[in-house]
């Protein structure tokens, strides 16, 4: 658990004595509110106050505790910042470590971290300071932790779709590989195919047109030996019919 530790100071800078009254019975107001846990009401004297030392570092550090206690982080570290613009070590090593201390309620343990460690540099025997640290240091850790773990599993699934996809890309080639050979071994075979139905049909062909040549080849022999035929038997006609002399 956070070791918590607001301070409140109220040293009075060299003013008009009217004035260094009316500012201290302001801050001394605040002061109690802020420890019977009525913030909002410590912010109004603190308020009232800087109106009297508006560039006070101990009344910027002291409305800085009190936005803190309100949960208004982000004032509360304008004020804590403004606080470290002072000459007194005890105020700067306080104000680094309540800035550490609200750095811490926002979750941001960096900052956290930094504001202990100058707090320590200040202040080295700060318990406190040495025990925030340390939790911050462990929270960052835990912090960090799950978001590299996330860091690495966003990798590894867009590692894992790279894969996938190069594993689908393979695949689609080899398919494309396979589907081409095939069709590389079909083709010489459907040629090989289409060129012995065109030799199986070639000798057909060629004996059809052999037979018709044939045929006519036959046809005029027959012609022809009509005609020797009809020659003989006109001569055997006339031979027979002769009467006269051969001479």
């Amino acid at each position: 658990m956070l070791r918590k530790s607001i301070l409140f100071m109220a040293f009075i800078l060299a003013v008009q004595p009217a004035l260094a009254d009316d500012y201290i019975d302001l801050v001394k107001k605040g002061n109690e509110a802020l420890k019977t846990k009525d913030h909002k009401k410590a912010l109004e004297y603190y308020r009232l106050a800087e109106t009297e030392l508006p560039e006070s570092p101990e009344l910027n550090y002291n409305l800085g505790g009190a936005l803190h206690e309100e949960g208004n982080y982000e004032e509360a570290v304008d004020r804590f910042q403004r606080s470290l613009n002072t000459v007194d070590p005890k105020l700067e090593a306080a104000s680094h470590y309540n800035l550490g201390n609200t750095y811490f309620r926002m979750q941001d343990y960096q900052k956290a971290i930094a504001s202990f460690q100058e707090a320590l540099n200040l202040n080295p025997d700060d318990m406190d300071a040495k025990f925030n640290l340390e939790l911050a240091r462990k929270l960052l850790k835990e912090q960090i932790k799950p978001e590299q773990q996330q860091n690495q599993q966003k990798q590894q699934q867009q590692q894992q779709n790279q894969q996938e996809q190069q594993n689908q890309e393979n695949q689609e080639n080899q398919e494309n590989q396979e589907n081409q050979e095939k069709q590389d071994q079909q083709q010489p075979q459907d040629q090989r195919d289409q060129k012995e139905q065109q030799q199986q049909q070639q000798p057909q062909q060629d004996r059809q047109k052999m037979s018709k040549e044939d045929a006519e080849r036959i046809l005029n022999a027959l012609k022809d030996d009509e005609q020797d035929i009809q020659k003989k038997i006109q001569r055997q006609i006339k031979a027979g019919n002769y009467s006269g002399k051969d001479w």
